[in-house]
C-alpha cells in the first residue's frame, strides 16, 4: 500500500506517534521522510495539508531573572551597614576582653608565664 493510500485510509493517525497502555510508543505508519514528501507534493499541487500539528501558543514572556548577586545586593549592603554600625562597640569589647586576662593575672604569673600560658590558664586549660 502506498503512502498516499495509507494516508487517505488512516488519516492523521498515520503520521502520529501513539502510546500504548504499557507506556511503549508505537511509531507512525508513514515515516517522517514520506510525510514531508507527501506534504510537499500536496502544497505544490495547491491542495490543503490538514495533518500538521496545531501550532503551540508562544511562551509567555517574563522579565529575566538576572544574576543572584545583583538581586541580593540591597540585602547584602543593608547587612554590611548594620555590621559597620556595631563594629566600633565590638572592637572595644574585644580589646577589653583580650587584655582582661593579662590584667587579672597575678604578678607572679605575669613574671613567670608567657602571654599564651596566661590565656590558657585563664581558660581553665
Amino acid at each position: 500500500m502506498s503512502s498516499k493510500e495509507l494516508l487517505a485510509k488512516l488519516g492523521s493517525a498515520a503520521v502520529k506517534w501513539t502510546a500504548t497502555k504499557g507506556g511503549a510508543w508505537i511509531k507512525p505508519s508513514i515515516s517522517a521522510k514520506n510525510v514531508a514528501r507527501l506534504r510537499r507534493e500536496a502544497l505544490v499541487a495547491g491542495e490543503e495539508w490538514t495533518y500538521d500539528k496545531p501550532a503551540a501558543e508562544p511562551a509567555k514572556r517574563r522579565r529575566p531573572k538576572g544574576h543572584k548577586h545583583d538581586r541580593e545586593k540591597p540585602l547584602r549592603e543593608a547587612a554590611i551597614q548594620a555590621k559597620l554600625a556595631e563594629a566600633d562597640k565590638r572592637i572595644a569589647d574585644y580589646r577589653v576582653a583580650y587584655h582582661a586576662t593579662m590584667r587579672e593575672a597575678s604578678l607572679m604569673d605575669r613574671i613567670l608565664l608567657t602571654p599564651k600560658q596566661i590565656r590558657l590558664k585563664a581558660k581553665g586549660g
